[in-house]
């Protein structure tokens, strides 16, 4: 009897430890350095700094837009890139950040970087379905929703863009000028007036990738932004272009499109011969600053064409140094130059925005040259340059906005998907293409994560985008109708 009172003291004796312990476990095993929380303007820091090293150089899409060209390990320049090598970490990553950055400010009332939010998450959001058609969107980062959507659908592009162009328009609406957002902002140190041009010159990039598929929309959009420069301020010199810009010396805040000098005579990846071509066969002054001259004699520039295996580096060109490869160039998100294309064309269509076809077209080539420091001269008499030299107009405006766009890779291929200009680079397949006689690649494949944790819904867009061939070949994504 006395064993079993005993052994009851005991039992109830340990419970009171167990439960003594319990109660204060999760106090005890707290790390009181760990952070539990991130405020919503370090985290807008931080999107921003991921977004202008993930969108202005490609490893794919540079080299597609025969911007670049690999002298070794070329496979991806003929066209073997698959699913297996891509993927939408924007998603846990930049895009995941924004929404929590966006429905933190909204709680504290915070308009103005709200609206920097809906800008960003639109300049992703665009590229994105750029390279992959449709994509997750309605239904993506709505994994912790109550109920949860683990498996998020992907919506047609042209939904997808009709929505974006709505936010960038909220976005505008909302941005109190006289607000600053503080250094957080990384990109315009706060100046709300910048996000404003941002947005709208962004809308007219949408407005014209849109516009062969649908110009009943783009054309009234382009021409209320244009028709009300109060209201929808955009870029109007290479003063207010969209860069992003690092930090020479900064291990954190170098550029992205850094080349370590140490490897300049090693590099395997150089200029294409495409862009040494179009640059030599008009005399054009941005050659010098676009590309840097072999290192081995004849000490010349040289470009390589997309594909080709087995010409050793030091006998090419790498592309430009001092402008495009040093620890503190700018990511170049959108320039005046872009905006001035985008209203040739315009023009072109007889849409009213101010100003003539021509007009435009000047003011885009010069502000390309004058941007990276060079003079236009008398590039504009040149008789491939001439805006009525005899040249198809359309073309003109094409080719001269695929240069301008060096090398901003995603933007390039899109133009070049979009409106077949240049027409040996909208049409020439690489050399030693692993899919000869299926044309030029139309998009990038989708990951084959999506094939294992969302398959039905990969399968129905898939589905719904018919003509799609090996992944990348065939149909081209929504707006891509040449």
């Amino acid at each position: 009897m006395k064993n079993h009172i005993y052994k009851i003291y005991f039992a109830v004796g340990l419970a009171c430890i167990v439960s003594s312990c319990t109660k204060d476990f999760n106090q005890m095993n707290v790390n009181p350095n760990q952070v539990t929380d991130v405020p919503y303007k370090a985290m807008l820091t931080n999107s921003i700094n991921s977004i202008a090293r993930a969108y202005y150089t490609s490893i794919y899409c540079d080299n597609w837009a025969r911007y670049r060209a690999r002298t070794i390990y070329n496979q991806n320049d003929q066209y073997q890139l698959d699913g297996s090598l891509t993927n939408f970490n924007a998603y846990s990553g930049h895009l995941k950040d924004l929404k929590l950055t966006m429905e933190k400010a909204q709680a504290a009332n915070d308009l103005n970087t709200v609206a920097a939010t809906k800008i960003l998450t639109a300049y992703v959001y665009q590229n994105l379905t750029d390279l992959y058609g449709d994509i997750p969107y309605s239904q993506a980062l709505k994994n912790t929703a109550n109920p949860p959507i683990i498996n998020p659908k992907y919506d047609t592009q042209k939904s997808i863009y009709l929505d974006l162009i709505d936010k960038l328009k909220e976005a505008n609406s909302m941005i109190n000028v006289n607000t600053n957002i503080g250094s957080a902002d990384i990109l315009f140190g706060g100046n709300m007036t910048k996000w404003k041009r941002f947005a709208n010159s962004l809308l007219l990039r949408m407005y014209m990738r849109i516009s062969l598929v649908e110009p009943a929309i783009a054309k009234p959009g382009i021409e209320e932004i244009i028709a009300n420069p109060s209201k929808f301020p955009v870029i109007t010199s290479n003063s207010e272009n969209i860069y992003m810009n690092w930090i020479a010396g900064d291990a954190n805040y170098r550029s992205p499109s850094w080349m370590d000098p140490l490897t300049y005579s090693k590099s395997e990846i150089v200029i294409e011969a495409s862009v040494v071509q179009f640059l030599n066969s008009r005399n054009d002054p941005r050659l010098p600053l676009y590309a840097e001259k072999s290192i081995n004699p004849p000490f010349v520039y040289g470009g390589l064409l997309l594909g080709t295996v087995g010409q050793a580096s030091t006998n090419l060109s790498l592309v430009g140094i001092a402008q495009f490869q040093s620890d503190n160039v700018p990511s170049r998100l959108l320039r005046y130059s872009e905006v001035m294309f985008i209203l040739a064309e315009a023009a072109l269509n007889g849409w009213n925005v101010g100003m003539t076809a021509k007009q435009a077209y000047d003011a885009g080539v010069t502000a390309s040259i004058t941007e990276i420091g060079a003079s236009p001269g008398a590039y504009l008499t040149n008789t491939l340059v001439d805006f009525n030299g005899g040249k198809p107009q359309r073309e003109l405006i094409g080719d001269q906005k695929w240069i301008a766009l060096f090398p901003d890779g995603i933007q390039g291929w899109a133009e070049v998907r979009r409106t077949d200009y240049p027409v040996s680079v909208a049409t020439a397949e690489p050399l030693g293409n692993l899919y000869p006689g299926k044309g030029v690649i139309k998009r990038l494949p989708y990951p084959y994560s999506e094939g294992i944790s969302n398959s039905i819904s990969l399968s129905a867009a898939l589905a719904a985008q018919p003509g799609i061939n090996n992944e990348k070949f065939g149909k081209g994504v929504w707006w891509d109708i040449k």
